[in-house]
Order: structure tokens, then sequence, then C-alpha cells
């Protein structure tokens, strides 16, 4: 392991199974320590997400999950799944000397959260979830009906004139094309996925009509190939696995906030409400805003972070 006594700094954790692993540590080695999860799958960390914390109270480690971000071998759906990112945690956390670390997650990560602070609820001081991704069978399909960010996509899956497959199809053809396909299928089909995403956020017209450099389209199509991989399959969770790991989290009485945005077009609001329902001692905030970490979120998730302080 690489001296991390620095205030920042980046090093990649080697798996048992070949997989690197890069994580970036921010903050005082003796700070409150936390966890970031995040969302995609596939996305990988920002460094801008140190901004949610206390740089000279919180020690901050941002791993980029497998295959995602910076971690190698880019785009890599080898020996990737729920049961090894969990390990990949853990290997972390004891590589690190912590014993105890609050978790934010968010979207695809709030999920991740549920299943790490379930398995090991002795690791967790705190929660904090921010649009909650339950990966059920309807939060997964919603994502790809005609009308959202699927419509998009027909135009790469589905030749001219042939009858619009169900989301469940289209989205097993957009996985089997990001494995087998070629390159040109591949960007087409990243693109089209991106350009869905972007307006199911809410982004200006402008920026999504921003063409990416080469080195950007690459990027990309790592980042759907995994969460295509992670999809297709409903992350190996599904929402009933997520609702029992917050019941359990729940009796091992881990301090739980939960902020969702009003107006989140991706994890629709109702998911909130059934993880307070299964987490009573949960503190549910409603922000104004949308999906992403910005603005109205960005400032919830500050604050819920230095309320979620814990003892040591």
């Amino acid at each position: 392991m690489p001296d991390v006594s620095t205030p920042s700094v980046c090093f990649y954790l080697r798996t048992p199974d070949a997989h690197r692993v890069h994580v970036r540590v921010s903050g005082p080695p003796d700070g409150e320590p936390w966890l970031v999860l995040h969302g995609g799958p596939g996305s990988g960390c920002s460094a801008s997400m140190a901004g949610w914390f206390d740089p000279q109270r919180h020690r901050v480690v941002m791993p980029d999950q497998r295959g995602a971000g910076r971690s190698t071998p880019a785009g890599s759906v080898r020996r990737n799944n729920v049961g090894a990112l969990l390990a990949d945690l853990e290997q972390l956390r004891q590589a690190l000397g912590i014993a105890r670390w609050g978790v934010v997650g968010g979207s695809w990560g709030a999920a991740l959260a549920l299943a790490y602070a379930a398995r090991y609820p002795d690791a967790v001081a705190a929660l904090v979830l921010r649009g909650a991704f339950l990966t059920g069978r309807d939060d997964v399909l919603g994502l790809f009906a005609p009308r959202r960010a699927g419509r998009r996509m027909l135009q790469c899956v589905t030749p001219r004139g042939e009858r619009l497959p169900d989301a469940r199809a289209r989205l097993n053809t957009v996985s089997q094309l990001f494995q087998s396909g070629t390159t040109a299928q591949k960007r087409d089909t990243a693109a089209a996925w991106r350009a869905g995403e972007q307006a199911l956020l809410g982004l200006s017209p402008r920026l999504r009509a921003r063409r990416q450099p080469v080195r950007e389209q690459v990027a990309t199509m790592n980042k759907y190939r995994i969460q295509a991989h992670y999809l297709r399959n409903r992350a190996g969770l599904g929402k009933p696995a997520l609702l029992k790991a917050a019941r359990e989290i729940a009796a091992h009485g881990v301090p739980v906030r939960l902020l969702h945005g009003r107006a989140d077009a991706v994890c629709r609001p109702a998911n909130a409400l059934r993880l307070q329902a299964a987490m009573p001692q949960a503190h549910l905030n409603w922000v104004a805003g949308g999906h992403l970490a910005t603005g109205a979120m960005r400032d919830a998730l500050a604050a819920a972070i230095r309320a979620a302080a814990w003892q040591r």
C-alpha cells in the first residue's frame, strides 16, 4: 500500500483476481472516514465528490468500481459482479486500516451501499443514500421504455421497419452489442444511450449536442458496457433483496439518512418511501431538484454528512 499520510493521493488496489481498483483518498489521515460509492454502474468517482465533505474533518475514500473510471482492465465485465465489488470494498477498508466508516451512495451507489451495509454492518457507522436505485425489474425496464432513453437506443438496435422490441429485449440486444459488436456499433449504441440518459437527466440540448473526442467516446463505451452488464441481470440484486437488506440494516441500528429529489426522473420518489418503510429509523429529506448531485442536492448531501457524526 502507498503512503496515504498526504491530504490527497491516488493509488491502485490490486485484487486477488487481477483487477486494479483506482482509489482517491482526500483529507487528514486521522479524519472521520467516509466511503463514496459512485453511480452508474460504470461511471467512476469524480474528484469533485470530495467537495461534499469538510476537508479538515473528513477522510474521504473514493474508489472507482471494477472496470469503471480509472480502474483496469477498463470496461471489463470479467468477474465483475456485486459479490466481487463488496469484497473489493472490504479489502480496501482493511488495507487502509479503517475500523468503521460512513458510506455515501447515490443512485446505483445507494443500492451497492445497502448491499454492503447488510453484509458488513459492523464496518458501517452511518449511511447517506441519495436518489436510491432499487434494481427492481420495473426500475430497470422503465429506463428503456420507448418514450424514455430506450427510444434513442432503438435507432441502433432495431432495423428500420421492424416491430419495436420490448424493453427487456432491447436491453439484452444492447448488452450483446457491447460484448461482441463492431467498434462502430459499440460507439453508436453508447452515443445513443448517452443522449437518452442526458435527456432523462434534464441536461441542456446544447450540452447534449457536444461531440465527444475519441478518448471520451472510448470511456463512454466502457461505461455503458458495464452498465448494460449489470442492468441486464438487475445487478444480481433486485428490489426484494435490497428491501431485505434495508430491514437488516435497521435491525442493526445503523443511522440512515435518505435524500431524494422531488423531480427525480431516473429513480422514482417511491423508492425513498419503500426504503423508509423498511428502515423506520431513517431520516428522509425531500430535496428540490432532480437526480444529479448538484445545486440543492449537493447542499443537502453536505448537510446530511455533517449531521451523521459518530463516535469511532
